[in-house]
């Protein structure tokens, strides 16, 4: 059993609209994909959206290939506005050809022996997934899309990878936060330092120490928890 991670790529001045606004939009930190539905030529989308959902959702109705989006909170009811500090969740119903790799994933879905693991993450103009199975239909259907979507394997491995999800979702100075925290003892029972001790290290204040702590924990904690699932 293979375990392939893959990288998506779409040139910007041909790219759909959907596919940009989740991959580009300066609101959105990172989207991704932790549920959906691709059996039918419309397809049903669950994200996880780190920033501001709002753009998204007010520019829905004028996307190309969107047929809802909506904001939906933990308990299932439908809001317009995501919960400040925390992944705001997004339902979407798209045409796949919206999104490019969504047609590729469903083709090679329906060719059998794959599964494509959850979350699939857009982030700064890619889309990043991992695939269990024979890579044999996915390069396939890859082929088949011809010269409209950029794709490439970045490991083919007989072990699963980390999860996509953490890797690279850290900003370069949420990453620093972590690694300075854990070196001076933030992270101990009990604390060794403090959110001071920590900015001094960056050279911020403890006030921005203490948001790149957060909010490098609260992606950690997402993606912990889209790898175990929901509970019963």
């Amino acid at each position: 059993m293979k375990h392939v991670r893959v990288t998506a790529g779409v040139d910007g001045s041909r790219a759909p609209p959907l596919f940009d606004r989740l991959a580009n939009a300066t609101a959105v930190d990172r989207a991704r994909v932790i549920d959906w539905n691709l059996v039918a030529d419309e397809a049903m989308v669950l994200l996880a959206v780190d920033g501001d959902p709002t753009p998204l959702v007010d520019v829905a109705p004028d996307t190309p290939g969107v047929e809802r989006c909506e904001v939906v909170d933990p308990d299932g009811q439908s809001s317009g506005v995501g919960t400040d500090g925390a992944s705001a969740r997004v339902c979407l119903r798209v045409e796949r050809s919206a999104v490019p790799i969504f047609g590729c994933l469903a083709d090679a879905l329906g060719a059998g022996g794959l599964i494509v693991r959850t979350p699939v993450v857009f982030r700064e103009g890619e889309i990043h997934a991992t695939v269990v199975g024979d890579p044999g239909p996915l390069q396939t259907a890859f082929e088949r899309r011809g010269a409209d979507i950029d794709v490439r394997i970045d490991e083919i491995s007989s072990t699963p990878a980390a999860s996509e999800s953490v890797d690279g979702s850290l900003s370069d100075r949420q990453r620093e936060a972590l690694v300075v925290a854990r070196e001076l003892g933030y992270y101990e029972h009990p604390r060794e330092a403090t959110h001071a001790d920590v900015a001094a290290e960056l050279g911020c204040s403890p006030q921005t120490a203490g948001e790149h702590l957060r909010r490098a924990e609260a992606k950690l904690a997402d993606a912990a928890l889209d790898e175990v699932g929901p509970r019963a």
